[in-house]
């Protein structure tokens, strides 16, 4: 879709922010939930397993997969609310929509995150750019049911144009992801109970506005690009 002048449309970060603070609202009760049923089994079976060794691989991945299962349940709900605008799925329905593609956003999380990391090590730039290009991947992947792959390829190509304007964004989700884990490790060290805790709360406030933020920029970047006529 392109304007009059035959321009591509620019994104309008503020609409992006106050959407989702009012979807946020709206599905506070089911994030809520969501959150506290996957997050509290994952950070307690974590911290009993502690951070050393084989055990401490298996807490890491159990946390994982519950952050990737949050931000598939959180693309769900949000997907919800654009459709008729409110959250009228069950919590189970939420979930299960989400486990057959838990697998493929665990994969696409952790292939992300090293290409991003990589990229931050060679002058943080390229890391910095590859961040925004892949900043709607996980929506991506979760709306349109793609692979590993092409939910980069699709993220990629809605960005494109935007960039500059999703850099506000990017940072904002970079600094809350960064601060809160940071927050959880120090108070970790302290004792693990009180980490835990701290993950938690932490993970409940700030994950699901995160995962609300990018799924209303997937949808937002949807609006003034739309997928290709076949």
């Amino acid at each position: 879709m392109t304007s009059a002048t035959g321009t591509q449309p620019h994104l309008n970060v503020g609409g992006v922010f106050e959407a989702a603070g009012d979807i946020y609202k709206r599905s506070f009760g089911s994030v809520w939930l969501v959150a506290l049923i996957l997050l509290i089994p994952a950070e307690i079976i974590a911290g009993l397993l502690g951070d050393q060794g084989i055990l401490g691989l298996v807490g890491t991945l159990v946390h994982w997969a519950a952050i990737a299962w949050l931000a598939g349940a959180v693309v769900r709900i949000v997907q919800n609310v654009e459709l008729d605008g409110a959250v009228d799925w069950s919590i189970g329905k939420i979930l299960g929509s989400v486990t057959p593609q838990l697998v493929g956003i665990i994969v696409l999380q952790i292939v992300v995150g090293i290409l991003v990391l990589i990229g931050t090590i060679f002058f943080i730039i390229p890391g910095v750019i590859l961040a925004l290009m892949w900043c709607v991947a996980i929506p991506a992947k979760v709306v349109e049911d793609l692979g590993v792959f092409d939910s980069m390829t699709r993220s990629s190509d809605l960005t494109r144009h935007n960039r500059t304007r999703i850099l506000g964004i990017g940072l904002l989700i970079f600094l809350a992801l960064v601060g809160v884990a940071a927050i959880v490790v120090f108070l970790s060290l302290v004792d693990w109970i009180v980490g835990a805790i701290a993950g938690i709360v932490l993970g409940v406030l700030i994950y699901p506005y995160v995962s609300i933020l990018a799924a209303v920029l997937y949808y937002r970047l949807v609006d003034v690009k739309p997928p290709p006529a076949m």
